[in-house]
């Protein structure tokens, strides 16, 4: 290599320079010189202080602020700056960013670097902070931990004790009951050996009319203390095995030489069959259905005794009483055996109207009746009674709360004053449950106010009783989502509430005879409920 070419910054031979020239932009776009010329130039910056312009060779004594770059004088004079205004002398400059590198040295050491220490500090005391916290809460659970543990442990060691106890209990019993049957076997023998002898000397006539007498005095005998045992052992709570039959316990030797005298004696097994005095309706006799929907009521069959029966097989038979209309067909019923005493009576009425049915088991009639009411929906909310703070739905169906914060109220479309009637409310949503739902008297409600005082209704707060303005007892506060269900009886003047949730009932005796209608009313914005069918 001979040439530098201080454009590239590339050395060539004497092949290579033709070449080069012709490359890029052409000729002006390279400048050659050679290489002794080269190392002078580099001799004589690294001589000089000052740095040298890179495109005039010259000390860089000017400062273009438009183009933010140090730049020489023929840059300023015949260059690409010429004409710029912003030119100042590297001293100035210099001197204008020293101030300003001395004015963010300040701030940074009086502002910036204790804020940070500070920040540091804070981050420090943090961390001790969060590492003591962690070894207290790593401590608290191992403690914890011990604790369930031995928690587990002594559980574990009482319930294999309760565990062993009630086997060795069991197996005493079963060695009990395992006795007893071994008795009344006995007892069955004798039985079977004392009717064949009976039967023998009566088909050949050899029984006498003392044998006879004697035998009816010895029944008699045995019957009467039979009668004094169970009188006393109705006083005792019978010991109940797994499968809930009771067994006796005899205390001493002669009654068990009774019991076993009075099965020879009387030859028979006496079994006690359901009576109708004594069955009852399980729950509430009185249901409430759609046409086309089946309603269950439960029947519990019981002894002479009281005694609920323990094996199915009795006779259950239901007549209808009263229909909606005379010329109709009895609705389907379906008696359902559970074989435990218990019996599920299914009904499913297609028409709307009012059901009557007695019940029969064993040919002897229930003392109560069982009652539906079968209904579709037969009211809306009524928009000429209703205050300006509601909003009815499209199928006036449910009401929300549009209004300002206050009690707005509305009644229902149809009036009440004869017979039975039944409806469903749900809560959809509330603020604080400040909701009224019951019955009121239609000159009760002004389309100013809401007047309580003539409404007979709960309060969902606290399921507080409003009658006639005076609070009481009622149920349990409200919720959302709930299904309130009124049963009113115009004819006995009573309005009952049922929680379908919390299965509680309250109700309001003495109503007035006069027109009731079904009644609602909220407060807050945005409370919503809905009727139900």
């Amino acid at each position: 290599a001979s040439v530098w070419c201080t454009k590239c910054d590339v050395a060539l031979c004497t092949d290579h320079i033709a070449g080069h020239m012709m490359s890029g932009q052409g000729p002006s776009s390279h400048a050659i010189i050679g290489l002794s010329e080269r190392d002078q130039s580099t001799d004589a910056q690294q001589g000089n202080s000052s740095p040298l312009c890179g495109e005039h060779n010259r000390p860089l004594e000017y400062f273009c602020k438009a183009c933010g770059v140090c730049i020489c004088g023929h840059c300023v004079a015949i260059g690409r700056h010429r004409g710029h205004t912003q030119i100042v002398t590297v001293h100035e400059v210099s001197d204008e960013l020293q101030a300003e590198v001395q004015t963010k040295s300040k701030k940074i050491k009086d502002v910036t670097l204790p804020r940070a220490q500070r920040a540091l500090e804070k981050v420090k005391k943090v961390t001790s902070e969060l590492t003591t916290r962690a070894d207290q809460v790593q401590a608290e659970i191992r403690a914890a931990s011990r604790l369930a543990v031995a928690a587990i442990q002594t559980c574990e060691q009482e319930k294999l004790q309760e565990v062993d106890d009630i086997r060795v209990v069991r197996l005493k019993t079963l060695d009990r009951q395992r006795e007893e049957l071994r008795q009344h076997t006995a007892a069955l023998e004798g039985v079977v050996a004392f009717s064949e002898q009976l039967a023998e000397r009566r088909r050949f006539g050899s029984l006498s009319h003392n044998s006879i007498q004697h035998c009816e005095v010895n029944i008699v005998g045995v019957l009467t203390a039979v009668k004094e045992r169970a009188d006393v052992l109705d006083k005792v709570k019978f010991l109940e095995t797994p499968d809930h039959h009771p067994h006796l316990v005899f205390s001493s030797t002669s009654e068990a030489e009774m019991m076993q005298k009075a099965s020879e004696l009387l030859g028979t097994v006496v079994s006690c069959e359901a009576t109708a005095a004594q069955s009852c309706i399980e729950g509430n006799r009185h249901k409430h259905t759609k046409p086309g929907q089946s309603v269950v009521f439960s029947v519990i069959a019981k002894d002479r005794q009281g005694k609920t029966q323990r094996r199915g097989g009795d006779s259950i038979r239901v007549t209808w009483s009263r229909l909606p209309a005379a010329d109709m067909a009895a609705p389907a019923v379906e008696v359902r055996d559970k074989g435990d005493g218990h019996y599920d009576i299914v009904c499913s009425p297609s028409r709307t109207g009012d059901y009557n049915a007695d019940v029969f088991i064993n040919g002897g009639k229930l003392s109560t009746t069982l009652t539906i009411m079968c209904q579709e929906k037969w009211f809306d909310f009524d928009s000429t009674e209703c205050h300006r703070g509601l909003t009815i739905s499209s199928d006036k169906q449910t009401i929300t709360h549009t209004g300002s914060d206050r009690w707005s109220s509305v009644l229902a479309s149809q009036s009440l004053q004869h017979g039975r009637h039944t409806w469903k409310v749900k809560i959809i949503q509330s603020t604080g449950m400040h909701i009224m739902v019951g019955v009121a008297e239609k000159p009760g409600l002004t389309a100013k106010r809401n007047n309580y005082s003539s409404a007979y209704c709960w309060f969902g707060y606290d399921g507080v009783k409003f009658v006639l303005g005076k609070e009481s007892k009622g149920i349990s506060a409200f919720e959302v989502n709930d299904i309130l269900q009124f049963d009113l009886d115009c004819d006995k003047h009573t309005l009952q509430i049922t929680n379908l949730r919390s299965r509680e009932t309250a109700k309001i005796d003495n109503l007035p005879a006069a027109e009731l209608f079904p009644y609602f009313s909220l407060v807050h914005p945005q409370d919503s409920i809905s009727l139900e069918w």
